[in-house]
Protein backbone atom coordinates (compact mmCIF):
# COMPACT_ATOMS: atom_id res chain seq x y z
CA UNK A 1 0.00 0.00 0.00
CA UNK A 2 1.36 3.22 -1.05
CA UNK A 3 -0.27 6.24 0.98
CA UNK A 4 -0.50 10.07 -0.06
CA UNK A 5 -0.87 11.93 3.09
CA UNK A 6 -1.58 16.03 2.40
CA UNK A 7 -1.16 18.22 5.19
CA UNK A 8 -1.00 22.08 5.04
CA UNK A 9 1.24 22.31 7.63
CA UNK A 10 4.77 20.54 7.21
CA UNK A 11 8.03 21.31 8.12
CA UNK A 12 10.04 23.96 7.52
CA UNK A 13 6.50 25.47 9.08
CA UNK A 14 6.94 25.86 12.29
CA UNK A 15 3.70 24.17 14.52
CA UNK A 16 2.07 21.24 16.42
CA UNK A 17 0.61 19.89 13.02
CA UNK A 18 3.95 20.31 11.11
CA UNK A 19 5.83 18.38 14.12
CA UNK A 20 3.34 14.99 14.28
CA UNK A 21 3.43 14.77 10.32
CA UNK A 22 7.22 14.97 10.29
CA UNK A 23 7.22 11.90 13.14
CA UNK A 24 4.57 10.05 12.03
CA UNK A 25 6.42 9.94 8.38
CA UNK A 26 9.54 8.77 9.64
CA UNK A 27 7.87 5.51 10.10
CA UNK A 28 7.42 5.04 6.71
CA UNK A 29 9.58 3.87 4.12
CA UNK A 30 9.65 6.00 0.66
CA UNK A 31 7.44 3.28 -0.77
CA UNK A 32 5.06 3.53 1.19
CA UNK A 33 4.34 7.20 2.17
CA UNK A 34 4.52 10.73 0.17
CA UNK A 35 3.74 13.86 2.02
CA UNK A 36 2.48 17.16 0.36
CA UNK A 37 2.35 20.35 2.48
CA UNK A 38 2.30 23.97 1.43
CA UNK A 39 4.98 26.00 0.40
CA UNK A 40 5.36 30.15 0.50
CA UNK A 41 6.61 31.97 -2.04
CA UNK A 42 10.42 32.38 -1.11
CA UNK A 43 10.84 29.07 1.37
CA UNK A 44 13.73 26.98 1.61
CA UNK A 45 13.39 23.49 1.67
CA UNK A 46 16.56 23.20 3.49
CA UNK A 47 15.25 19.83 5.96
CA UNK A 48 17.38 17.43 6.26
CA UNK A 49 15.40 14.03 6.01
CA UNK A 50 16.72 10.37 5.03
CA UNK A 51 15.95 9.28 1.37
CA UNK A 52 14.89 5.88 2.77
CA UNK A 53 11.78 7.40 4.60
CA UNK A 54 8.77 8.93 3.31
CA UNK A 55 9.47 11.58 0.59
CA UNK A 56 7.90 14.99 0.97
CA UNK A 57 6.48 17.32 -1.72
CA UNK A 58 5.52 20.84 -1.67
CA UNK A 59 2.65 22.99 -3.54
CA UNK A 60 2.77 26.65 -3.85
CA UNK A 61 -0.32 28.29 -1.99
CA UNK A 62 0.48 30.45 0.73
CA UNK A 63 2.40 34.40 0.79
CA UNK A 64 3.10 36.28 3.97
CA UNK A 65 4.45 39.56 5.09
CA UNK A 66 7.70 38.84 7.10
CA UNK A 67 6.02 35.66 8.37
CA UNK A 68 2.84 36.89 9.56
CA UNK A 69 -0.71 37.71 8.03
CA UNK A 70 -2.17 34.58 7.53
CA UNK A 71 -5.52 35.86 7.28
CA UNK A 72 -4.86 38.52 4.77
CA UNK A 73 -3.87 36.08 2.08
CA UNK A 74 -6.37 33.89 2.29
CA UNK A 75 -7.96 34.80 -1.19
CA UNK A 76 -4.87 33.64 -2.79
CA UNK A 77 -4.95 30.20 -1.18
CA UNK A 78 -8.46 29.87 -2.90
CA UNK A 79 -7.23 30.81 -5.80
CA UNK A 80 -5.08 28.13 -5.69
CA UNK A 81 -7.49 26.13 -4.62
CA UNK A 82 -8.09 23.96 -7.83
CA UNK A 83 -4.78 23.85 -9.24
CA UNK A 84 -3.82 22.16 -5.93
CA UNK A 85 -6.97 19.25 -6.55
CA UNK A 86 -4.87 18.67 -10.23
CA UNK A 87 -1.61 18.83 -8.40
CA UNK A 88 -2.61 16.27 -5.64
CA UNK A 89 -4.85 14.39 -8.63
CA UNK A 90 -1.66 14.01 -10.68
CA UNK A 91 0.47 12.53 -7.87
CA UNK A 92 -2.05 9.67 -7.34
CA UNK A 93 -1.61 8.75 -10.63
CA UNK A 94 1.83 9.16 -11.75
CA UNK A 95 2.63 7.19 -7.74
CA UNK A 96 0.45 4.76 -7.51
CA UNK A 97 -1.16 5.87 -4.06
CA UNK A 98 -3.72 3.44 -2.96
CA UNK A 99 -5.11 6.05 -0.24
CA UNK A 100 -4.58 9.54 0.48
CA UNK A 101 -5.47 11.11 3.98
CA UNK A 102 -6.24 14.36 4.53
CA UNK A 103 -4.85 16.98 7.76
CA UNK A 104 -6.77 19.73 9.14
CA UNK A 105 -6.56 21.88 10.80
CA UNK A 106 -6.40 23.71 7.33
CA UNK A 107 -10.06 22.90 5.57
CA UNK A 108 -8.41 23.85 2.04
CA UNK A 109 -5.72 21.07 1.72
CA UNK A 110 -8.03 18.62 3.97
CA UNK A 111 -11.23 19.32 1.09
CA UNK A 112 -8.46 19.28 -1.86
CA UNK A 113 -7.51 16.15 -0.75
CA UNK A 114 -11.06 14.81 -0.48
CA UNK A 115 -12.15 16.14 -3.61
CA UNK A 116 -8.94 14.65 -5.85
CA UNK A 117 -9.27 10.87 -4.27
CA UNK A 118 -13.63 11.61 -4.73
CA UNK A 119 -12.70 12.40 -8.57
CA UNK A 120 -10.56 9.13 -8.94
CA UNK A 121 -12.20 6.66 -6.89
CA UNK A 122 -9.31 6.30 -4.35
CA UNK A 123 -10.35 5.58 -0.97
CA UNK A 124 -9.85 8.35 1.45
CA UNK A 125 -9.28 9.35 4.90
CA UNK A 126 -8.76 12.44 7.10
CA UNK A 127 -6.82 13.20 10.11
CA UNK A 128 -8.99 16.28 12.63
CA UNK A 129 -6.07 17.58 15.05
CA UNK A 130 -8.98 19.86 16.09
CA UNK A 131 -12.17 20.22 15.67
CA UNK A 132 -13.65 22.15 12.95
CA UNK A 133 -17.15 23.37 13.37
CA UNK A 134 -16.81 23.24 16.70
CA UNK A 135 -14.58 25.88 17.52
CA UNK A 136 -15.92 29.45 17.94
CA UNK A 137 -12.50 30.93 16.30
CA UNK A 138 -13.87 29.90 12.57
CA UNK A 139 -15.84 32.45 10.67
CA UNK A 140 -16.09 30.74 7.46
CA UNK A 141 -19.52 30.19 5.97
CA UNK A 142 -18.94 27.23 4.26
CA UNK A 143 -16.95 25.34 7.25
CA UNK A 144 -20.17 22.93 7.99
CA UNK A 145 -20.34 22.03 4.22
CA UNK A 146 -16.68 21.40 3.62
CA UNK A 147 -16.73 19.16 7.26
CA UNK A 148 -19.93 17.11 5.95
CA UNK A 149 -18.36 16.45 2.56
CA UNK A 150 -14.95 15.46 4.06
CA UNK A 151 -16.84 12.98 6.63
CA UNK A 152 -19.26 11.70 4.65
CA UNK A 153 -16.01 10.36 1.76
CA UNK A 154 -13.73 9.20 4.89
CA UNK A 155 -13.29 5.96 5.32
CA UNK A 156 -11.68 6.26 8.27
CA UNK A 157 -11.51 9.87 10.23
CA UNK A 158 -8.77 9.83 13.08
CA UNK A 159 -8.83 12.19 15.44
CA UNK A 160 -6.36 12.98 17.87
CA UNK A 161 -7.53 12.07 21.24
CA UNK A 162 -9.90 9.69 22.59
CA UNK A 163 -11.08 12.80 23.46
CA UNK A 164 -12.09 14.16 20.69
CA UNK A 165 -13.43 10.30 19.39
CA UNK A 166 -15.81 10.09 21.78
CA UNK A 167 -17.31 14.04 21.11
CA UNK A 168 -17.76 13.26 17.67
CA UNK A 169 -19.27 9.72 18.65
CA UNK A 170 -21.80 11.47 20.59
CA UNK A 171 -22.42 14.21 18.25
CA UNK A 172 -22.30 12.52 14.59
CA UNK A 173 -23.21 9.20 15.67
CA UNK A 174 -20.93 7.56 13.46
CA UNK A 175 -18.59 4.99 14.38
CA UNK A 176 -15.32 5.65 11.56
CA UNK A 177 -13.65 8.04 14.37
CA UNK A 178 -10.51 6.60 15.33
CA UNK A 179 -7.64 8.27 17.63
CA UNK A 180 -4.37 8.53 16.26
CA UNK A 181 -2.16 10.02 18.59
CA UNK A 182 1.23 12.55 18.40
CA UNK A 183 4.60 10.47 17.57
CA UNK A 184 7.64 10.37 18.28
CA UNK A 185 10.46 8.37 16.00
CA UNK A 186 13.81 7.96 18.49
CA UNK A 187 13.47 7.24 22.35
CA UNK A 188 16.43 9.84 23.30
CA UNK A 189 19.84 8.44 24.55
CA UNK A 190 19.48 8.20 28.61
CA UNK A 191 22.99 9.06 29.11
CA UNK A 192 21.36 12.58 28.14
CA UNK A 193 19.61 13.09 31.37
CA UNK A 194 20.57 14.99 33.60
CA UNK A 195 18.12 13.32 36.24
CA UNK A 196 15.54 14.84 38.56
CA UNK A 197 15.69 18.05 40.78
CA UNK A 198 15.42 16.43 44.28
CA UNK A 199 14.90 18.53 47.38
CA UNK A 200 17.69 20.78 48.15
CA UNK A 201 17.49 23.93 45.55
CA UNK A 202 17.59 27.14 46.48
CA UNK A 203 15.40 28.09 42.67
CA UNK A 204 13.69 25.88 40.61
CA UNK A 205 14.09 26.12 36.45
CA UNK A 206 10.89 26.05 35.46
CA UNK A 207 10.65 25.31 31.23
CA UNK A 208 7.74 25.83 28.71
CA UNK A 209 7.30 25.08 25.11
CA UNK A 210 4.81 26.13 22.77
CA UNK A 211 2.74 28.88 20.35
CA UNK A 212 0.98 30.03 23.62
CA UNK A 213 -2.18 31.37 21.55
CA UNK A 214 -5.79 30.94 22.52
CA UNK A 215 -5.37 27.46 23.38
CA UNK A 216 -3.38 28.28 26.61
CA UNK A 217 -3.12 31.70 27.01
CA UNK A 218 -4.92 32.21 30.38
CA UNK A 219 -3.29 29.04 32.23
CA UNK A 220 -0.09 30.72 31.09
CA UNK A 221 -1.01 34.33 32.37
CA UNK A 222 -2.62 32.62 35.53
CA UNK A 223 0.99 30.63 36.28
CA UNK A 224 2.86 33.83 35.49
CA UNK A 225 1.20 36.00 38.30
CA UNK A 226 1.62 32.60 40.39
CA UNK A 227 5.71 32.72 40.26
CA UNK A 228 6.47 36.04 39.25
CA UNK A 229 7.25 37.69 42.69
CA UNK A 230 8.11 33.96 44.28
CA UNK A 231 11.99 33.72 43.80
CA UNK A 232 11.93 30.18 44.35
CA UNK A 233 10.65 29.63 40.50
CA UNK A 234 12.06 30.83 37.47
CA UNK A 235 10.81 30.16 33.98
CA UNK A 236 12.16 29.91 30.40
CA UNK A 237 10.08 29.97 27.78
CA UNK A 238 10.94 28.12 23.73
CA UNK A 239 8.77 29.60 21.48
CA UNK A 240 9.14 30.86 17.80
CA UNK A 241 6.49 33.94 18.48
CA UNK A 242 8.45 37.02 19.11
CA UNK A 243 8.32 39.11 22.34
CA UNK A 244 6.42 42.20 21.06
CA UNK A 245 3.47 39.50 19.48
CA UNK A 246 3.62 37.26 22.96
CA UNK A 247 3.20 41.00 24.89
CA UNK A 248 0.40 41.44 22.14
CA UNK A 249 -1.32 38.56 23.27
CA UNK A 250 -1.07 39.88 27.46
CA UNK A 251 1.68 37.75 28.19
CA UNK A 252 4.40 39.88 30.64
CA UNK A 253 7.58 38.92 28.94
CA UNK A 254 9.64 40.39 32.05
CA UNK A 255 7.99 37.48 33.98
CA UNK A 256 10.11 34.76 32.00
CA UNK A 257 13.27 34.17 29.50
CA UNK A 258 12.64 34.42 26.28
CA UNK A 259 14.57 31.10 24.29
CA UNK A 260 13.66 31.65 21.25
CA UNK A 261 12.58 28.73 18.49
CA UNK A 262 13.63 25.20 19.15
CA UNK A 263 14.40 22.66 16.30
CA UNK A 264 12.29 19.64 17.20
CA UNK A 265 15.98 17.42 17.18
CA UNK A 266 17.25 19.91 19.80
CA UNK A 267 14.59 19.79 22.59
CA UNK A 268 15.61 17.16 24.48
CA UNK A 269 18.67 18.25 25.03
CA UNK A 270 17.27 21.72 25.57
CA UNK A 271 15.24 20.15 28.84
CA UNK A 272 18.19 19.12 30.25
CA UNK A 273 19.09 22.60 31.54
CA UNK A 274 15.82 22.59 33.57
CA UNK A 275 14.22 20.92 37.10
CA UNK A 276 10.46 20.87 36.18
CA UNK A 277 8.28 20.56 32.45
CA UNK A 278 5.52 23.10 32.66
CA UNK A 279 2.62 22.20 30.49
CA UNK A 280 -0.36 24.80 30.76
CA UNK A 281 -3.85 23.83 28.86
CA UNK A 282 -6.32 26.83 28.51
CA UNK A 283 -9.50 26.75 30.99
CA UNK A 284 -11.03 29.51 28.75
CA UNK A 285 -10.35 32.43 25.68
CA UNK A 286 -11.02 32.51 22.40
CA UNK A 287 -12.05 28.74 21.44
CA UNK A 288 -14.80 26.73 21.97
CA UNK A 289 -15.72 24.52 24.88
CA UNK A 290 -15.38 21.83 23.01
CA UNK A 291 -12.07 22.49 21.65
CA UNK A 292 -10.68 23.44 25.54
CA UNK A 293 -12.36 19.90 26.37
CA UNK A 294 -10.44 17.79 23.37
CA UNK A 295 -7.28 19.47 22.31
CA UNK A 296 -4.25 17.28 23.13
CA UNK A 297 -1.06 19.89 23.80
CA UNK A 298 2.00 18.51 21.08
CA UNK A 299 4.44 19.34 23.69
CA UNK A 300 3.63 16.65 26.07
CA UNK A 301 5.01 13.83 24.41
CA UNK A 302 9.05 15.42 24.46
CA UNK A 303 7.92 16.24 28.33
CA UNK A 304 7.54 12.56 28.82
CA UNK A 305 10.41 11.77 27.15
CA UNK A 306 12.25 14.19 28.86
CA UNK A 307 13.42 12.59 32.41
CA UNK A 308 12.02 15.36 33.94
CA UNK A 309 9.21 15.67 36.41
CA UNK A 310 5.66 17.60 34.80
CA UNK A 311 3.62 20.06 36.34
CA UNK A 312 0.18 20.52 34.36
CA UNK A 313 -1.94 23.25 34.82
CA UNK A 314 -5.24 22.15 32.98
CA UNK A 315 -8.79 22.82 33.64
CA UNK A 316 -11.61 19.66 34.99
CA UNK A 317 -13.14 17.70 32.18
CA UNK A 318 -10.32 18.24 30.15
CA UNK A 319 -9.10 14.87 27.70
CA UNK A 320 -5.49 16.23 29.28
CA UNK A 321 -6.48 15.72 32.61
CA UNK A 322 -7.58 12.45 32.22
CA UNK A 323 -4.80 11.32 30.38
CA UNK A 324 -2.83 12.46 32.88
CA UNK A 325 -4.98 10.89 35.99
CA UNK A 326 -5.07 7.71 34.37
CA UNK A 327 -1.26 7.68 33.76
CA UNK A 328 -0.26 9.42 36.77
CA UNK A 329 2.67 11.03 34.80
CA UNK A 330 2.85 15.04 36.22
CA UNK A 331 0.82 16.92 38.89
CA UNK A 332 -1.87 18.45 38.00
CA UNK A 333 -3.17 21.81 39.47
CA UNK A 334 -7.00 22.09 38.09
CA UNK A 335 -7.74 25.00 40.24
CA UNK A 336 -7.83 28.42 38.20
CA UNK A 337 -6.01 29.90 41.30
CA UNK A 338 -2.40 30.96 41.60
CA UNK A 339 -2.32 30.02 45.44
CA UNK A 340 -3.13 26.16 43.88
CA UNK A 341 -0.59 26.82 41.72
CA UNK A 342 2.19 27.37 43.88
CA UNK A 343 0.89 24.93 46.64
CA UNK A 344 1.46 22.30 43.64
CA UNK A 345 4.91 23.69 42.85
CA UNK A 346 6.04 23.51 46.19
CA UNK A 347 4.34 20.07 46.89
CA UNK A 348 6.78 18.58 43.78
CA UNK A 349 9.63 20.45 44.70
CA UNK A 350 9.81 18.74 48.09
CA UNK A 351 9.19 15.29 47.36
CA UNK A 352 11.86 13.57 45.48
CA UNK A 353 10.00 10.31 45.53
CA UNK A 354 7.28 11.84 43.91
CA UNK A 355 9.70 13.53 41.11
CA UNK A 356 10.72 9.93 40.53
CA UNK A 357 7.56 8.20 40.20
CA UNK A 358 6.36 10.67 37.85
CA UNK A 359 9.12 10.40 35.54
CA UNK A 360 9.10 6.40 35.45
CA UNK A 361 5.30 6.72 34.89
CA UNK A 362 6.10 9.40 32.04
CA UNK A 363 8.72 6.98 30.34
CA UNK A 364 6.04 3.75 30.58
CA UNK A 365 3.71 6.05 28.98
CA UNK A 366 5.72 7.60 26.25
CA UNK A 367 5.53 3.70 24.72
CA UNK A 368 1.42 4.78 22.83
CA UNK A 369 2.54 7.57 21.07
CA UNK A 370 6.10 5.78 20.08
CA UNK A 371 6.05 6.54 15.97
CA UNK A 372 6.72 2.22 15.01
CA UNK A 373 3.51 1.24 16.77
CA UNK A 374 1.36 4.16 16.20
CA UNK A 375 2.90 3.35 12.01
CA UNK A 376 1.87 -0.25 12.20
CA UNK A 377 -1.75 0.96 13.44
CA UNK A 378 -2.38 2.96 11.17
CA UNK A 379 -1.34 0.49 8.26
CA UNK A 380 -3.58 -1.81 9.87
CA UNK A 381 -6.74 0.52 9.73
CA UNK A 382 -6.36 1.70 6.03
CA UNK A 383 -5.85 -2.43 5.06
Amino acid sequence: MKILLVSWSVLPQSGGTSVIVENLAKNFSKDEMIVLGAKTMFQKNDIKRSSKHAQFRYFFSEMYLFGRGYRYFIWFRKWRFQPLVRHIKNLIVEEKIDHVIGVYPNPFYCLAACQAAKELSIPFSSYFHNTYTENVAITDSKAEEIQAEIFDYSTNIFVMSKGMQRFYEKKYRLNKFIPLVHTFDEYPDKKQLTGIPYTDKKTYKLVAIGNFNESNLDATKRLLRAIKDNPKYSLSVYTHVPKVLLQQRGLDTSFFEHMGSVAPEEIHAALQNYDICVLTHGFTGGYGDVEYQTIFPTRTIPFLLSGKPIFAHSPQGSFLNDFIEENKCAVLVDEADETAIIKGLDNLCANAGLQQSLVDAAEKTSEQFYGVNVADFLKNKLR
